[in-house]
């Protein structure tokens, strides 16, 4: 049988081929069966199949059970050779799980991050062989096909079938200035807000109340700044070009910024998704873990 034969079977036919392997090797109907945990029927229907795609005869039926053809020794060689890789695979992949070791993958946007990054070194810490990859773009990524290992998102509760679903953190968001835009405006209040500059997110999405309702109470004109950019907003403000919007913790632990008391502030709820045949992978169990433990709100993020 030709190496391309050979691929092109394992690859196509491989539930068949390891029934036939394990007829081969066991010599009867009632025990492949029993061994593989089928009916009696869908072994004889694996074997048709098989004999079918390869246009020969696997077995020869006696009184002692299915006896292997000279096709069927060398498909019963294939599978048990297929059989013992894939086993090994398998022992290699049990051993790098059982020592933490291989990628954790998590995918959640940019800012989100931030909220993570002390849970990551702290993980890293103790499980030194886990690379962690961080997938940062506004795509949902399928956890249920191994896109991600685990998905940090915010606003309402996912409502999905597969995932378990965790709250993460609720974190506080404020209008805030810094110093140097009140150096040279003043300090702006609930009274004269109107007559100061803002910068916000320039796409308006309704799950961003914080940002539409900056659109809603500011003429057009003293929205001064936009970007797609979080980042570049975060530069915006400490920079002093005008009123934006921060955590509660950023502000309270940075001196030069000053919230503004309008009566107002946002809750942002985060969530930490993980697909539920995978949660007790040791390297996901362990870093849901660390995650329960630290809920890190102390960041700098615009969302």
């Amino acid at each position: 049988m030709c190496a391309n034969l050979q691929r092109d079977l394992i690859m196509e036919k491989w539930t068949e081929l390891r029934t036939a392997y394990r007829l081969a090797k066991l010599g009867t109907l009632s025990a492949t069966a029993i061994d593989l945990g089928v009916h009696r029927s869908t072994v004889m229907r694996h074997i048709d199949i098989l004999e079918e795609n390869l246009q020969a005869k696997l077995f020869q039926r006696n009184d002692k059970g299915y006896i292997p053809t000279e096709v069927g020794l060398e498909v019963m060689r294939l599978g048990e050779i297929t059989d013992t890789q894939f086993r090994q695979f398998a022992n290699r992949a049990k051993s790098k799980e059982e020592l933490l070791e291989g990628t954790l993958t998590i995918t959640c946007i940019n800012e989100l991050s931030q909220l993570i990054f002390p849970t990551i070194v702290e993980y890293q810490s103790l499980y030194p062989k886990v690379k962690v990859d961080i997938v940062g773009d506004t795509r949902k990524y399928d956890l249920e096909y191994g896109e991600a290992d685990l998905a940090i998102r915010t606003g309402i509760k996912p409502e999905t079938l597969d995932n378990i679903v965790m709250p993460f953190v609720s974190v506080e968001l404020e209008l805030c200035v810094h110093r140097k835009y009140i150096e040279r405006y003043g300090m702006p209040n609930a009274s004269n807000l109107s007559e100061h500059k803002f910068i916000a997110l320039a796409e308006r999405l309704e799950h961003l109340p914080w940002n539409e309702w900056i659109y809603k109470h500011t003429p057009e004109e003293n929205i001064i700044v936009t970007s797609s950019a979080s980042q570049v907003l975060n530069y915006a403000l400490n920079s002093g070009c005008g009123i934006g919007v921060s955590t509660k913790g950023t502000i309270d632990n940075n001196e030069d910024l000053i919230a503004i008391d309008i009566d107002k502030t946002w809750q942002v709820l985060t969530w930490v998704l993980v697909h539920r045949d995978i949660i007790n992978i040791p390297k996901v169990r362990k870093f849901i873990d660390l995650l329960k433990q630290n809920k890190f709100t102390d960041t700098e993020f615009y969302l």
